[in-house]
């Protein structure tokens, strides 16, 4: 080998040499330049305490931070003001999107206000919001469904009925699965009503409505309920009082709770929703935003009802 040429391979040897050293000893952070150009994204949830939205986010945190950036997560606790408070707390921190399952459908278009006059777009999960003009997207199980199908389950199973209706207080998603049920047994004067209660959607705000009403002696032999966690509070009350043989209990949810309470025959049906599924399409449509793409303006994800002749297709220990 010539002298020119080992004298090109020194000098190219030195030079990496030299590059890695300063890059080695360099005093720019490139972790935190990463961060820096790394967006921000915001989300309340309703009630962390309930296992469905716990899956939801770990779907939707899961793809933020694989895209490179970080998501703020907030517990409203079931509290309208307490999740108006975390969105205004939010978008002061710089959010560039705000994901939401809103406490009541309602009182939250102050924030929603909010986050419109501030330029951060909004992307509405699991329930609706009454002023949808002020989100980009809403993704939720498709909740009307969920109640026709129960309904007409139900009516292959029983040929009359009277019913008790345990209702979400201010859930959009929770008024829409009973509008489905009633509408699913109108057209049959076989099944009858006989009292409607609001609950905020816990098995503790259940056992107290179902106690009211079995301590003012109403006749009933089935209980539909608005989720998992209040059909669970309804079932536990009436095999408190020895009512459970005689009671059918419907509800919406599919979580591992409710899907172990239809394989114990304690419960004849369950909707199932998806909420991973709901995660993916959501922060699908989130980067679309960001992004300055058309998405879609409302999506539906599609439910399954849970019986016991389905029951042993899925899995009782995870949601679906």
């Amino acid at each position: 080998m010539g002298r020119t040429k080992w004298i090109y391979i020194i000098v190219a040897n030195l030079l990496l040499i030299s590059l890695g050293l300063e890059f080695f000893f360099s005093t720019r952070d490139f972790s935190a330049l990463q961060m820096e150009k790394s967006k921000k994204i915001g989300a309340c949830y309703t009630d962390m305490d309930n296992s469905y939205f716990d899956v939801l986010n770990n779907e939707i945190s899961s793809v933020i931070e694989e895209n490179g950036d970080r998501l703020i997560t907030r517990d409203s606790m079931l509290s309208q003001e307490k999740q108006n408070n975390q969105i205004h707390e939010l978008i002061q921190e710089g959010i560039a999107a705000l994901i939401i399952a809103p406490v009541d459908w309602k009182k939250i278009k102050p924030a929603l206000e909010e986050a419109k006059e501030s330029g951060v777009p909004v992307l509405i999960v699991d329930s609706p919001v009454y002023d949808k003009e002020l989100v980009a997207c809403t993704v939720t199980s498709d909740n009307y469904n969920v109640g026709m199908q129960i309904a007409n389950y139900f009516k292959s199973q029983r040929r009359q009925a009277k019913i008790i209706l345990i209702e979400s207080e201010n859930s959009k998603a929770g008024m829409d699965r009973v509008q489905g049920f009633k509408d699913g047994l109108a057209a049959d004067m076989n099944y009858h009503i006989v009292a409607e209660q609001k609950c905020n959607g816990t098995l503790e705000d259940s056992i107290k409505v179902m106690n009211s009403l079995i301590e003012e002696r109403t006749y009933f032999d089935c209980v539909f309920a608005v989720n998992d966690p209040c059909a669970s509070g309804a079932i536990t009350l009436c095999e408190m009082y020895g009512m459970n043989q005689q009671v059918d209990f419907l509800s919406t949810d599919g979580s591992p709770e409710g899907k172990k309470l239809i394989q114990n025959n304690r419960m004849m049906a369950t909707a199932a929703q998806f909420p991973t599924e709901m995660g993916n399409r959501a922060v699908e449509s989130l980067y679309k935003i960001l992004n300055g793409e058309t998405c879609e303006k409302k999506i539906l994800v599609p439910v399954k009802l849970i019986t016991k002749y389905t029951i042993d297709s899925y899995d009782l220990e995870k949601w679906q």
